[in-house]
C-alpha cells in the first residue's frame, strides 16, 4: 500500500469590502496569491485589483497570525524580503 501526504502549497487572500463577502459569493475588491515556500516563509504574488497599504498590513498580519515569518516578493523586477516580528 502507498502511503500518502499533502501539504497545501498555494493559498489565495480575497479582499472584500465587508464582512461576510466570502460566506456571501460576494465578488472581492482585490486578490492575492501566496505560494508556500516552506512552513514559515511565503511567496507573495499576482496582487490584483484594490489592494491599499491598509489592505496589505492586514494581510502581513494573517499570514503572521498563522506563523509565516518571512515574506518574499518582487518589485520593480527585484526580490525583496519582508521579516514579520511575533506579536506581542
Amino acid at each position: 500500500m502507498t502511503h500518502l501526504h499533502m501539504t497545501p502549497e498555494v493559498s489565495t487572500i480575497r479582499a472584500y469590502s465587508e464582512p461576510g463577502g466570502y460566506e456571501a459569493r460576494r465578488p472581492y475588491d482585490g486578490i492575492i496569491t501566496v505560494t508556500h515556500l516552506t512552513s514559515s516563509t511565503v511567496y507573495v504574488h499576482g496582487a490584483v485589483g484594490k489592494i491599499d497599504r491598509a489592505t496589505h498590513a492586514r494581510a502581513l498580519d494573517m499570514l503572521r497570525e498563522r506563523g509565516i515569518t518571512t515574506v518574499m516578493y518582487e518589485r520593480r523586477g527585484r526580490m525583496k524580503t519582508i521579516e514579520l516580528e511575533a506579536k506581542t
